[in-house]
């Protein structure tokens, strides 16, 4: 099955598995693809969503997948039971409902092998609820599908890990500047281009509050370039 660009990055950073959840599965494309690879043996397809839910129970019939796909209508990882599969799948959702659907069923996310996160908001959020709560970050990577650059964050839980030293690494994954990512440099680039517009905007503004935003962001743009002179070449 061919894949979009964020799908297939998600797909290619979960580890080979016995048996993986793909929570928010929606059409249930990325399971389906990691079956037919042979990463994982059996897939569980979840979603809050009967009419999502509809459609991988469709794709499952098309593909004759009844065998090692099944479907679980319900919320976050409520559908799991602790130790039921190795992996979970958690993508296109807010990186603060990711927190939020880990905490709640934390004995189910504990007792996984990994967690494949691909955020879609408050990324630098769930990093720092990952490393508050044990959550190693093994593994980071960036995928671009048409204008847009999205993370994905491998997570394991116990993992030890140490905190990073400065808070802006937490904005930008400190695995991708270990490993060089080839989509760095355009993804800090990216960044500074969207606070930049933002404090074009409020320099206009002459209350307290706008010229303390102001500040605030012109600090973390002078940051997002040290770290791009640092360690982009």
């Amino acid at each position: 099955m061919d894949l979009s660009g964020r799908l297939k990055a998600i797909a290619d950073v979960v580890p080979k598995s016995h048996k993986a959840a793909d929570i928010g599965t929606d059409h249930g494309y990325v399971p389906l693809s990691l079956l037919q690879d042979h990463r994982i043996d059996y897939a569980i397809a979840a979603d809050i969503s009967a009419g999502s839910l509809n459609k991988a129970k469709m794709l499952i019939r098309q593909y004759h997948m009844e065998h090692c796909m099944e479907t679980r209508l319900g919320s976050g990882l409520s559908v799991l039971t602790p130790g039921e599969v190795d992996t979970i799948i958690l993508a296109g959702m807010g990186g603060l409902l990711i927190c939020d659907i880990l905490e709640k069923d934390e004995a189910v996310a504990r007792t996984a092998s990994a967690l494949v996160l691909q955020p879609m908001t408050a990324q630098a959020e769930l990093r720092r609820w990952l490393v508050s709560n044990r959550y190693g970050i093994a593994q980071e990577d960036l995928a671009r599908e048409e204008q847009r650059i999205y993370e994905l964050i491998v997570a394991v839980p116990g993992l030890e890990a140490a905190k990073p030293d400065q808070d802006i690494y937490y904005d930008i994954g400190w695995k991708l500047i270990e490993e060089r990512h080839p989509l760095l440099g355009e993804f800090i680039r990216r960044k500074i281009r969207a606070l930049e517009e933002i404090v074009a905007q409020l320099e206009a503004g002459k209350t307290a509050s706008a010229m303390a935003r102001r500040m605030e962001l012109e600090e973390r743009i002078r940051l997002y370039k040290e770290v791009f002179h640092c360690h982009i070449r």
